[in-house]
Formats: structure tokens, sequence, C-alpha cells
């Protein structure tokens, strides 16, 4: 009867430490989990993050787009203007050379060109001996 009695307390002591091993693996299992969920959210967040990469990406290549658009027609416009140029010979006017500047048809005072203000002076005090001078005129200045 001793013997079974040990045979039961030793398969009892098994017991205890299979249920004791079953506590630390279901406690690693919770770890491996919550891991497992963390992971989760990480991957969430680079997908959302790679999601705005493309949508940036995307808009990049709408701008690209529109540029290369605008260059397209700004190269007809040229071209346009090349062959509008090319029709009307600009190349065979003939160039008329003027020995005189251009004048503007003005008389009298009028026609003088204005001084420059770097060189004009124009007096804001007539000086003069006795301390009373004559106002001062045009051909003054």
């Amino acid at each position: 009867m001793e013997v079974i009695l040990l045979v039961f307390a030793a398969i009892l002591f098994v017991l205890v430490v299979m249920f004791v091993v079953f506590v630390a693996i279901l406690e690693v299992f919770a770890v491996m989990l919550e891991v497992l969920a963390f992971t989760l959210v990480c991957k969430l967040a680079i997908l959302a993050v790679l999601v705005a990469i493309l949508e940036v990406l995307v808009a990049i290549l709408f701008v690209l787009a529109v540029i290369l658009a605008v260059l397209a027609f700004t190269l007809v416009c040229k071209l346009v203007m090349l062959e509008v140029l090319a029709a009307i010979e600009v190349g065979k006017l003939a160039i008329v050379e003027e020995l005189t500047p251009p004048t503007l048809f003005t008389v009298g005072d009028a026609a003088v060109p204005p001084k420059s203000l770097a060189s004009c002076i124009l007096p804001l005090v007539v000086a003069s001996a006795s301390g009373v001078a004559d106002p001062p005129t045009t051909e003054a200045t």
C-alpha cells in the first residue's frame, strides 16, 4: 500500500509540475499575443505612411503632367511664332538709319529738353548783398 501511495504522490507531483509548466507556457503565449498585437499596430501605421507616400507621389505625377502640358503648349506657341515670322519675312525688312535722334514736336521753351535732376540746381533762396533780391525767373534757374 505504501508503494501505491508513493506512485500516486509521484503522479501528483508530475501533474503539479505539468500544471506549472502549462501556466508558464500560457504566460509565454500571452506575451506572444501582445507582441503580435503590437506588430499588427506597427504594420497598420507603416501601411498608413505608405499610403500617404503613394498619395504624395500621385500628386507629384499630376504636377509633372501639368508642367509637361504647359511645356508642350509653349513649344507649340514658339513654333507658331517662328512660322509667322518666317511668313512675314522679318529678316528681309530694310533697316532705316537715321542720323538724327527722334525729337518731340514742340515749339518754344517746351522744345528745350528737361534738365537732369542730378545736374539741375534749383535756387531756394536768391542771395544778394543787400538782402533783398528779385524773384527768380525761368532764365535764372
